[in-house]
């Protein structure tokens, strides 16, 4: 069946994931598409799980004995029932949402295909498809271009992200045994950085006497990714930066590099702490106190608090590092329905005066 198999990519020790079938011959046209995206400066993680998300499609065509060229909308289909067959088969059932995942890497890799000049069944039906008399403004500088948009999705039901309430913060903090993992929890809840920014900082990055963090994308020996493209600051609270210089004072040793978070009591000693050590550690504090916690979870506690408190998305959106302003809205604008509760509470106090 098909693989995925990560590869080193000669002289720049970057990486990149291809798919071979059963006979270990790679599979040139959805390789060709994942080159495509390492080429473009996709992050290793997003072109891993385009490859992932075509290995699926590729298991569907084997096992239907059909070509992607060929492939029509209607038997395209047949691709969603059979992701759900195979994942309850499995028993690990995909969400609508990560079958519309799948299907929108599906759908780039026939955009990308259309573009290159290749046709296929879908690519016609997409540009030719249901005839109508409207046309869209500027219609006629757009109408020989592929759409933007997926081949098909499923609905979706649309989940709020999982927050900790302040009660669970303090008892993941007061799990942590070390000054340094109460910092890098502490910088996750009060600042919603990416953990692959957090990784990422160096000592030159942080201006104590200002409460301010540079964020700054930059390749990472350790692997971590920033994923913004461009660099941006977040303010912290004095407290923040008092434990930063406690754990300096009493943890950090001379070490080779200018990384904040390293590794002193396993691992590579004096290394920097890389994805899987976090993990390690969220594990751990997990065992200690019964939580479900990522990383990412303070990103969505620390994005929700601001809202609660009346930020405006705009600034919220600065804060996290979101390009589009939609990206913050969609994910964080769905407040709660205790959150509509207070606020309805608070609109009849105002209108009762």
């Amino acid at each position: 069946m098909v693989k995925v198999q990560r590869i080193i990519v000669p002289d720049t020790r970057e990486r990149c994931w291809v798919l071979f079938d059963a006979e270990h011959q790679p599979l040139i046209a959805p390789n060709q598409y994942l080159w495509y995206l390492h080429h473009l400066g996709r992050s290793p993680n997003t072109v891993r799980a385009y490859a992932h998300h075509l290995q699926a499609f590729s298991k569907f065509l084997y096992e239907e004995n059909r070509d992607w060229t060929t492939l029509s909308l209607t038997e395209l289909a047949k691709f969603v029932t059979w992701l759900r067959r195979v994942s309850s088969a499995n028993s690990k059932s995909r969400s609508d949402t990560t079958i519309n995942t799948i299907l929108a890497a599906v759908s780039s890799f026939y955009e990308y295909q259309d573009r290159l000049g290749v046709e296929t069944d879908i690519s016609r039906s997409r540009r030719f498809g249901a005839k109508s008399s409207y046309k869209p403004f500027l219609h006629h500088l757009s109408r020989n271009r592929p759409l933007g948009r997926a081949v098909m999705q499923v609905r979706a039901i649309r989940r709020l992200p999982r927050v900790f309430s302040t009660q669970e913060v303090q008892a993941l903090l007061n799990a942590c045994a070390r000054r340094r993992d109460r910092l890098l929890v502490s910088l996750l809840y009060e600042s919603g950085m990416r953990v692959g920014q957090m990784l990422g900082l160096r000592h030159a990055d942080i201006r104590s006497y200002d409460g301010e963090i540079d964020i700054i994308p930059r390749a990472n020996s350790n692997g971590a990714l920033a994923k913004s493209r461009s660099p941006y600051t977040v303010h912290v609270s004095k407290e923040l930066m008092e434990l930063y210089a406690d754990y300096l004072v009493h943890e950090y040793q001379e070490a080779t590099h200018d990384y904040v978070f390293v590794n002193w009591w396993g691992g590579r000693i004096g290394a920097p702490m890389t994805y899987s050590t976090v993990i390690d550690l969220f594990r751990k504090l997990g065992s200690r106190t019964g939580l479900h916690a990522t990383p990412h979870m303070f990103r969505h506690t620390h994005a929700t608090d601001l809202l609660r408190a009346g930020w405006d998305p705009a600034y919220v959106q600065r804060r996290l590092g979101h390009a589009q302003i939609q990206t913050t809205v969609n994910i964080y604008a769905h407040l709660s329905s205790g959150d509509l509760g207070k606020m309805f509470a608070h609109y009849q106090k105002e209108r009762a005066r």
